[in-house]
């Protein structure tokens, strides 16, 4: 089984509950689990998940695009172009 951490979801990087979720799916996939040891990791793969899908809202709402209007330089909001959503 691949390692994984009990650390507070709330306390990892993007880049470390990543790394976890993707360790939960290996985890998942191998088989070796007991169905109490598979549902307990996929509990936490599901909040995992949330943490980053939340952590990505933030991000986005802090891009902010450079505009050039009468010769002084803004932000605006970024806003996805025509035709794109916010689903992968």
């Amino acid at each position: 089984m691949n390692q994984h951490t009990d650390k507070p979801i709330s306390e990892l990087t993007f880049e470390q509950a990543i790394k976890e979720l993707e360790d939960i799916v290996a985890s998942l996939e191998s088989n070796n689990l007991t169905l109490d040891e598979a549902l307990k990791l996929f509990k936490r793969g599901i909040s995992l998940s949330a943490h980053c899908n939340v952590m990505l809202d933030k991000a986005e709402g802090l891009i902010k695009i450079l505009t050039q209007e009468q010769g002084d330089y803004g932000e605006i909001p970024f806003e996805p172009a025509e035709g794109e959503t916010d689903e992968f």
